[in-house]
């Protein structure tokens, strides 16, 4: 199943596989090339709407949220590679001390800009491991910094994929526990999820299932 992979701007792509997508030297988004077999693209949410907390994962995630449980419950072999993706224009630093805080944002209202894509992948990952129990392990937050979105995309990859061959290019995360082999060191700023209350389907007054 291995192809040659050439090398992307700004980034080393070694390995074969799946290691092309979204990549542009300008940081726009970019044409996307054919996924490789075995890897498929679910679903986008978007985190357009929350300005305060723009991590936040938002009620209108609801519908890719419990697609991904499904996909994932019904073939316990596969992965989800979270890509989340910021947008400088349309994301803007807390107006009172995002650009000076030094520590990790708690609180989801004081997040660096920096921090953004990542903490987007990292609260949807905190999402459905919190409110579905799917294990850590199998969901691989990362980010995109060459395009310019508000949006977390799922992409369904083989169970025996590896961050050096398969995460679709992208950057890994430091997630706290970390999960992406491997791992940061020890004594660089690692992230953890922001959790938020159980999203409610709407017109139902019951919690997404």
């Amino acid at each position: 199943m291995g192809v040659q992979i050439r090398k992307l701007p700004f980034r080393l792509c070694e390995g074969v596989l799946l290691c092309a997508l979204f990549s542009s030297p300008l940081g726009v988004k970019a044409q996307i090339a054919p996924l490789p077999a075995g890897v498929e693209k679910l679903c986008v949410i978007q985190f357009d709407r929350d300005q305060k907390r723009a991590a936040r994962v938002e009620d209108s995630a609801l519908l890719c949220l419990k697609l991904a449980v499904k996909r994932m419950t019904a073939d316990a072999t596969v992965k989800l590679v979270l890509v989340g993706v910021k947008d400088p224009a349309k994301d803007h630093e807390a107006s009172e001390n995002g650009r000076m805080r030094e520590t990790e944002d708690t609180t989801g209202y004081d997040i660096r800009l920096e921090d953004l894509a990542a903490y987007r992948s990292l609260n949807t990952k905190g999402y459905l491991v919190r409110w579905y129990r799917i294990d850590p392990a199998r969901i691989l937050p990362t980010t995109d910094e060459s395009a310019f979105e508000q949006s977390v995309t799922f992409y369904l990859v083989p169970g025996n994929a590896d961050f050096n061959h398969n995460y679709l290019g992208m950057t890994k995360t430091n997630e706290r526990p970390c999960t992406v082999k491997p791992c940061y060191p020890a004594d660089e700023e690692s992230l953890a999820a922001q959790p938020r209350s159980r999203i409610i389907a709407a017109g139902t007054g019951k919690s997404g299932k």
